[in-house]
C-alpha cells in the first residue's frame, strides 16, 4: 500500500514538473517579446531596478507560501540570466553589423577562435577559419593565409601567444587591408609584431576578452581594448560588442600585462597550487567531500574549474609575463609571513592581516 502511494505522490511530482517546464518556456516566449520592443525602441537589455522588482516579489510571494525566500531567489536570478541572454543574443544578431563584412580568424579552430566564430557569424559576417587542420565538412576552411588576398575587414590572431607573434610579423608581409584583432592574454612578447605591423601601415587593435569561451552573456563581462595608434580602428572594433552587455575597457600596453598579473596570473597562481596540495595529500577526493564546509567548496569550485582548462595556455601567462615573478614572489612572501605568525603564536599579526584584506576589499565598489 505504501509503495502505490508512493508511486502516486511520485507522478504527480512528474506532472508538476512539467507544468513548470511548461510555464518557464511562457516566460522565455514574453522574454523574446520583450525583447524585440526593447529593440524597436532603442532600450537597453539589461534593467538593473526592475530585476530588483521582480526578485523583491519573488522574495514575499515565497514566504508568503512558506518557501525558503533564499531558493526563490537563486532559481530566478538563473531563470534571469537565461532570459538576458536570450536577448542578447537577439540583439547581436538585431544589429546585422556583420552583413556585407568578412572576417578571418589564424586559429579559429581553438576554443576562443570557435566562440569568436559564433559570435561574428550572429552578427551576419561572412567568417573564415585558419588553422592547422580542418574540422570535418569545414567548407570555410583557409588551408595557407599566404595564397589568398587578405581582404577581409577583420582579421583576428586566436592562437597560442607565442604563435601569435609569429603571425603578427607574417601578416607584416603579407599586408591585409582590414583590421587585424590580436586577443592575446599576455601583450608583452607582442610589443614589437604589433609596432612593426602598425608601422607597416596595417589597422592594429590589441583586445583582451576577460572571459572563456563558455559564457553564455556578457553582461559583468568584460574586454579590454589597447590603442595601438588608430583609435577609429579601436571604435570600430568596439562596434562589434555594442550589441552586447559587455563592458569596454581602454587600457594602455604598459598597463596590461602588470594588472594581468593579478587579475590572471595571481588568480591562476593560488588555485593551482590549492589543487597541488590536495592531489599530492594523499587524501581521498571523497573523504574530503564528505567533510567539506562552505569556503572549501566554493574554492575546490574554482580551482576545479583552473585545472580544467588548457594547462599549456595557463603557463604561456605565467611565463611570458614579465610581472610575474613579483607576484609570485609576494604571494610565496605572504605565505610564508603567515606560516611564521602561526608558528610563533602571533596572533595579533595574524588578525592584522585580515583586517587590512577586509579593508582592501571594502574599497570596491
Amino acid at each position: 500500500m505504501d509503495n502505490k502511494k508512493l508511486d502516486q505522490l511520485r507522478r504527480k511530482l512528474d506532472e508538476i514538473d512539467e507544468h513548470i517546464i511548461s510555464l518557464i518556456a511562457e516566460r522565455q516566449f514574453n522574454v523574446e517579446q520583450i525583447g524585440n520592443v526593447k529593440l524597436s525602441t532603442n532600450s537597453p537589455t539589461r534593467d538593473y531596478q526592475r530585476e530588483k522588482q521582480v526578485i523583491d516579489k519573488i522574495r514575499d510571494h515565497a514566504t508568503g507560501q512558506g518557501l525558503d525566500p533564499e531558493v526563490a531567489q537563486h532559481i530566478f536570478e538563473l531563470i534571469i540570466e537565461t532570459s538576458l541572454s536570450k536577448q542578447e543574443i537577439q540583439k547581436v544578431r538585431q544589429s546585422g553589423y556583420g552583413a556585407n563584412k568578412s572576417a578571418l580568424i589564424i586559429g579559429g579552430n581553438g576554443k576562443m577562435g570557435q566562440w569568436f566564430a559564433q559570435f561574428l557569424s550572429s552578427q551576419h559576417f561572412d567568417v573564415f577559419i585558419n588553422d592547422l587542420e580542418p574540422f570535418s565538412n569545414q567548407d570555410n576552411f583557409i588551408a595557407d593565409i599566404s595564397q589568398i588576398e587578405l581582404s577581409h575587414d577583420y582579421i583576428i590572431v586566436a592562437t597560442p601567444i607565442q604563435k601569435s607573434a609569429e603571425i603578427l610579423i607574417e601578416l607584416c608581409d603579407l599586408q591585409p587591408s582590414g583590421i587585424v584583432l590580436d586577443i592575446s592574454s599576455i601583450k608583452s612578447p607582442l610589443r614589437l609584431p604589433l609596432r612593426q605591423l602598425a608601422d607597416s601601415g596595417c589597422r592594429v587593435v590589441s583586445i583582451h576578452p576577460m572571459f572563456g569561451p563558455d559564457i553564455q552573456l556578457m553582461s559583468g563581462k568584460h574586454v579590454v581594448f589597447i590603442d595601438m595608434g588608430n583609435e577609429e580602428a579601436v571604435n570600430q572594433v568596439k562596434q562589434l560588442f555594442q550589441p552586447t552587455m559587455a563592458e569596454r575597457i581602454d587600457m594602455k600596453f604598459e598597463d596590461h600585462d602588470r594588472l594581468i598579473a593579478y587579475v590572471l596570473g595571481l588568480s591562476h597562481v593560488v588555485n593551482i597550487a590549492f589543487m597541488t596540495v590536495l592531489s599530492e595529500s594523499g587524501e581521498a577526493a571523497d573523504a574530503l567531500a564528505q567533510l567539506s564546509s562552505t569556503t572549501f567548496d566554493a574554492q575546490l569550485n574554482i580551482a576545479g574549474n583552473v585545472s580544467a582548462e588548457n594547462p599549456n595556455l595557463y603557463f604561456e601567462i605565467q611565463k611570458l609575463n614579465h610581472y610575474s615573478p613579483s607576484t609570485l614572489n609576494a604571494l610565496s612572501d605572504a605565505v610564508q609571513r603567515i606560516i611564521q605568525m602561526v608558528h610563533q603564536n602571533n596572533q595579533t599579526a595574524f588578525v592584522n592581516i585580515m583586517t587590512q584584506a577586509r579593508k582592501y576589499m571594502n574599497q570596491r565598489t
